[in-house]
C-alpha cells in the first residue's frame, strides 16, 4: 500500500498529536488542575467576602434601625417634655393672673375704704364746721361752747365706730 505525500503527513501530524497528548496530558491536566483550583479558590473566597458583605449589611441595617428607633423615641420625649413645659407654663401664668387679680382687688378695697374714710372725714369736719356757724349765729357764747364740745365728740365718736 502505498500512501501519497499527504497521507503521510496527515499520519505525521496525527502521531505527533498522539505523542503530544500521551507526554503532555500530565502537564496539561495539572495545569488545568491547578487553574481549576485557583478558581474555585476564588470562588469560595468570593463567596466569604459575599457572607461578610452580607452580614455587615444585615448589621448596619440593623445599627440604622436601633439609631431610627433612638430618633423616635427622642423625638417623641421631647414633644412629651415640651407639652409639659407648656402646661407648667400655662398653669403659672394662670396662678400670676389670679394672684395680680386678687393684689389689683385688695388695692381697690383698701382705696375705697381709704376714700371713703378721707369722705367721712371731710364730712364731718362740714358738719363740724357749719354746726359751729349755725350755732354762732343762732346761740348764746356759753350755750355755743358746750355745744360744739357735745356735739363734736359725739360726731368723732360716730365716726371712730
Amino acid at each position: 500500500m502505498y500512501f501519497d505525500e499527504t497521507a503521510w503527513v496527515a499520519i505525521a501530524f496525527i502521531l505527533f498529536f498522539v505523542l503530544v497528548w500521551k507526554k503532555g496530558k500530565k502537564a496539561l491536566f495539572s495545569l488545568l488542575d491547578e487553574r481549576s483550583l485557583l478558581i474555585e479558590k476564588e470562588l469560595n473566597e468570593a463567596k466569604s467576602l459575599k457572607e461578610e458583605a452580607l452580614e455587615e449589611l444585615r448589621l448596619a441595617l440593623q445599627k440604622q434601625k436601633n439609631v431610627s428607633d433612638e430618633a423616635e423615641n427622642l423625638i417623641k420625649d421631647a414633644k412629651e417634655t415640651a407639652m409639659k413645659i407648656q402646661e407648667e407654663a400655662n398653669f403659672k401664668s394662670l396662678e400670676i393672673i389670679k394672684r395680680k387679680e386678687e393684689q389689683a382687688k385688695q388695692k381697690i378695697l383698701s382705696l375705697e375704704a381709704e376714700a371713703l374714710k378721707n369722705i367721712k372725714e371731710i364730712t364731718s369736719s362740714i358738719v363740724i364746721e357749719s354746726s359751729k356757724t349755725y350755732i354762732k349765729q343762732k346761740l348764746d357764747d356759753k350755750e355755743n361752747i358746750n355745744l360744739i364740745s357735745k356735739s363734736s365728740n359725739e360726731i368723732k365718736s360716730s365716726i371712730l365706730k
